[in-house]
Formats: structure tokens, sequence, C-alpha cells
């Protein structure tokens, strides 16, 4: 896969990425630095939401 290129999800995504939501849950927040790992899109009714996705195991402390 090109460097460039994200993955995206749609509807669903890999039980090992998390939105920063689930982050906060576990109380963690993305790294300094830390990029997405992926993108999830999400379609409810007319609307489309977009979100990171996020390498809990690379997340710090809140």
């Amino acid at each position: 896969m090109p460097k460039d290129r994200i993955p995206t999800y749609q509807q669903t995504y890999p039980s090992d990425l998390a939105i920063i939501d689930a982050l906060k849950l576990e109380g963690l927040q993305p790294a300094n630095g830390q990029t997405v790992a992926a993108l999830f899109k999400l379609r409810t009714g007319d609307r489309e939401h977009l979100s990171g996705l996020y390498w809990p195991s690379d997340a710090v402390p809140l």
C-alpha cells in the first residue's frame, strides 16, 4: 500500500483499532505526533461521519 494512502473502513472496523471516544473510555489519548492508522466512515440516514482510528497500543494515558 502506498504511504500516502490511509485505509478506510465503512460501517465497521477491526477491533484492534479505536476511535478517540473509545480511547478516552480506557483512560488513553493519542500520543503527540501519533497519526491515524485508518479512517472510519459511518453513514446514518442522510448523514456521513468520519473518524480517525488509532492503535491503542501507541496511545498514552490522559
